[in-house]
């Protein structure tokens, strides 16, 4: 009889340790009933777990994965998440399209067309340095420039004698009865060195004397200049000049025609008159120093021309050379400014592979709204936390499920805008 009592008494604790289980795990069921929102069922729930913190995270994981799987279920709203990384995928092969045709077109078109004019531009070097006189104008071109600067050079010489030489016979030399001729008047060989004496010049009549053909050849040169330029004043420019080189001359002339004259009338018997511009107009000697400087001058201006103008068309086959090897140059600039995009349209379009790539993965998978996500959990962890208030539990207990709650939501929420790729 005891023994039959002693085992009604077990069956009973048996069962009720069974119901009590089991009313646990119902509480730990998240079939939240449609007509209450996440507040109100946080709050019921939190009723029959007692607030306790272990409670609330195993029903915040339930809630996670049972709006999971409602998501995966709402087709219409997976397609409406997954528009806009649909949108992008769809710009990223655009532009994927866009960059690929644009790399063809650099590497089949651009750089062939670059490659093919380099070629002619090295051939037609090849061609001018072979056969320089196909683009010369005149062939006799160059021997005419040194013809041309070999006689440039002996005027030159001609011309700082004779304007040294006259300088000083006119300013700083002193005539004696043997040395009236015109010949002796005006070359004088010990002029450059009868200056430099101390004793008998210096170095300012020695500076002056050199100085005095580099006057005449100057004029000369802007003689040339001045012909380069367009318009009728370069003709009264050109006169000008011509005439202050006469006049130049024409008083040399009349200083050393003077001397000879003053120093005759110093050693003969007879009177003569004073000696004037009339006078040396006159005398032949006048004329003769004239024009061995003057028209020397004249020709010298000539030949300068024409040395120049020989030299401008041999430099016609160099500055044909040199535009072609400067073409090149830019060209092939522009061939490595070509590979080096080419290299950048590359990566640019590896990058959008990856990202399209990404994209497809997120698009065939499942994307959940994660501000609809954040929303409920927060509803739920309020109501939790509100029955734990109503309920007079401990602020410490409040503020630690709380921040559990919180550090889950924004763990779970990251995990998703990452799995999403996006937030949507």
């Amino acid at each position: 009889m005891a023994l039959t009592k002693l085992k009604s008494l077990f069956k009973e604790n048996l069962n009720e340790k069974r119901d009590n289980t089991a009313d646990v795990k119902e509480s730990y069921q998240i079939d939240k009933p449609e007509t209450e929102n996440y507040e109100k069922w946080g709050f019921k729930k939190g009723g029959h777990l007692n607030g306790s913190h272990s409670g609330l995270l195993s029903c915040l994981a339930r809630i996670r994965e049972d709006h999971k799987r409602m998501v995966r279920q709402d087709a219409i709203k997976q397609q409406e998440l997954k528009e806009p990384l649909i949108t992008l995928r769809d710009t990223y092969l655009e532009e994927i399209d866009h960059k690929q045709e644009e790399a063809t077109e650099i590497s089949k078109e651009k750089i062939p067309n670059l490659k093919n004019k380099i070629e002619v531009l090295e051939k037609e070097v090849i061609a001018i340095k072979r056969n320089p006189e196909e683009i010369m104008p005149d062939k006799m071109s160059r021997v005419s420039f040194f013809i041309g600067l070999l006689i440039l050079l002996a005027l030159s010489i001609y011309l700082f004698i004779f304007y040294s030489s006259a300088s000083f016979s006119a300013f700083f030399k002193e005539f004696k009865l043997n040395e009236i001729g015109v010949a002796n008047s005006i070359f004088d060989p010990k002029a450059i060195s009868t200056a430099a004496d101390p004793v008998t010049g210096g170095i300012t009549e020695l500076i002056l004397i050199i100085s005095m053909p580099f006057i005449f050849i100057g004029l000369g040169f802007l003689i040339h200049k001045f012909q380069e330029k367009k318009g009728i004043g370069k003709f009264f420019k050109i006169g000008l000049l011509i005439l202050i080189t006469f006049v130049f001359d024409a008083i040399l002339a009349y200083e050393i025609t003077e001397k000879i004259y003053n120093l005759k009338a110093e050693n003969s018997f007879q009177e003569f008159a004073p000696y004037t511009f009339e006078m040396a107009f006159q005398q032949v000697n006048f004329w003769l120093i004239i024009f061995a400087g003057f028209v020397v001058y004249i020709v010298w201006g000539f030949v300068f021309d024409f040395t120049i103008d020989s030299y401008d068309k041999i430099n016609v086959v160099k500055q044909a050379i040199k535009a072609r090897k400067s073409e090149i140059k830019l060209y092939q600039e522009q061939l490595t400014k070509f590979d080096e995009q080419i290299n950048s349209l590359k990566s640019v379009i590896n990058d959008l592979k990856i990202k399209c790539k990404k994209l497809k993965g997120k698009i065939d998978g499942v994307i959940i709204d994660t501000a609809e996500f954040d929303k409920i959990l927060h509803e739920f962890l309020g109501g939790w936390t509100h029955w734990m208030t109503a309920n007079q539990k401990q602020k410490e207990d409040i503020d630690q499920a709380n921040a559990k709650g919180n550090e889950f939501i924004q763990v779970n929420i990251k995990t998703l805008e990452t799995d999403n790729l996006t937030t949507v």
